[in-house]
């Protein structure tokens, strides 16, 4: 399939000092299928916990009590009746690999999913203050009117943490939990994702929830790790919100993946930032899990933003680069990013009045397609995806057409 894309590890950057994160790969993948072995010694967060899920009490409880008999050290222990799991976090022993602890959980347990507790970050790049509106080009290139549009459905959003209350927003509500186990802020980066969804001349009387997973740890990194978008993904699930708006990217995480899959398989449709690595990075998720739409940024000249992601995975481009944002602001802001690319897409699909919306990801990306724009090479391709999105028809208003068809 298009996003089976499964690197064992993936180099992200936070600092210059921080040079990757450690990811184990799913049992079934080796050289043999393609996928490299590759050391497992590089670290971007300072966790050492292992991830579980499994379905049944009785498994949480035997696996609990012989993983104890080896040194592990139970953390945390929580149901999620959105999954219908039961989550374990351990902490590990000393000097037990990354490689070590998951085989160690997979043997004691082979129906268990299993993780590390990887690293996530927002995917922003740039911030330039404005004085005056400038270059406001994004309404025009996806065809979305300058009066806004309706929300047919509420939206998630997972991000850092963000208050109840925004100003310059359409009247929408805004439903907040936080989840980051580090110290928390409210995020600009979140108001910013909430500003492109429902800012000015953005959706209207959208109800907003929002998963805040970012933390701070002591040493000043933020981030997110994987247990917080579990976490959040079963909330968002019990709060009945099938569109969620993913604006973090990091590596392959086999516990993240099943937990996409079983929420995506039941309806959840998932927009994500496809990242910020640049261009010959290995893809990065949740944006190149398979269910997942994965978004990349464009600029005004419909050029691909120069650090994002490329890959089969990529599946549309949106405005990204160079983007007004002023809610909330006295001038004005402009921000540069894959994290400002997916919002666009996530309000196309939430304005939506064809009923897609109450579909799978399928069904939105055959609704997406219908007006998406081809960029790049033709047909689909590992740099725009299968174009720029358009706004639907019943959105259509005060754009133009340059002669060749192109939106101008």
């Amino acid at each position: 399939m298009l996003k089976q894309l499964y690197p064992f590890f993936a180099t992200c950057a936070l600092a210059a000092c921080l040079t990757g994160c450690a990811v184990i790969a799913p049992a079934n993948m080796s050289a043999a299928n393609g996928a490299p072995n590759a050391p497992l010694d590089e670290k971007l967060f300072d966790d050492d916990n292992v991830l579980i899920l499994l379905s049944s009490e009785q498994e949480a409880n035997e696996l609990t009590i012989n993983v104890s008999r080896r040194g592990y050290q139970l953390i945390d222990r929580q149901y999620l009746a959105g999954l219908d799991k039961i989550l374990l976090d351990f902490a590990r022993p000393p000097g037990i690999s990354d490689e070590v602890a998951v085989n160690d959980m997979q043997m004691m347990s082979p129906s268990a999913q299993v993780g590390l507790d990887s690293f996530y970050i927002a995917q922003t790049e740039e911030r330039s203050f404005v004085s005056s509106r400038g270059r406001e080009y994004a309404n025009a290139l996806l065809g979305w009117p300058d009066h806004g549009c309706r929300a047919m459905t509420s939206i998630g959003i997972i991000d850092g943490y963000l208050g109840s209350e925004m100003p310059g927003l359409n009247a929408s509500q805004i439903v907040s939990h936080n989840f980051a186990r580090q110290k928390s802020v409210e995020s600009e980066h979140a108001e910013t994702v909430v500003s492109l969804i429902s800012g000015p001349g953005r959706l209207k009387d959208v109800k907003i929830y929002s998963a805040g997973v970012i933390g701070v740890s002591d040493a000043g990194l933020e981030g997110s790790g994987t247990k917080e978008l579990v976490l959040a993904f079963d909330w968002l699930w019990r709060q009945n919100v099938r569109r969620v708006n993913v604006s973090l990217a990091g590596p392959y995480n086999p516990l993240l993946e099943s937990v996409v899959t079983a929420l995506s398989d039941q309806g959840m449709v998932i927009v994500a930032a496809v990242g910020n690595e640049g261009p010959d990075a290995d893809p990065r998720y949740p944006a190149a899990f398979d269910p997942v739409i994965a978004v990349t940024a464009i600029d005004a000249d419909q050029n691909v933003f120069r650090r994002a992601v490329r890959g089969a995975h990529v599946d549309y481009a949106a405005p990204g680069v160079d983007v007004l944002i002023q809610a909330g602001l006295e001038t004005g802001q402009y921000v540069s990013g894959t994290s400002f690319a997916a919002p666009f897409v996530t309000a196309l699909i939430a304005a939506d009045t064809s009923k897609s919306f109450e579909g799978d990801a399928e069904a939105v990306r055959s609704f997406l397609n219908r007006n998406t724009f081809d960029l790049g090479a033709v047909g689909p391709d590992p740099v725009f995806g299968r174009g720029l999105v358009r706004a639907p028809d019943m959105c259509l208003s005060n754009y133009t057409m340059t002669t060749n068809g192109a939106p101008s």
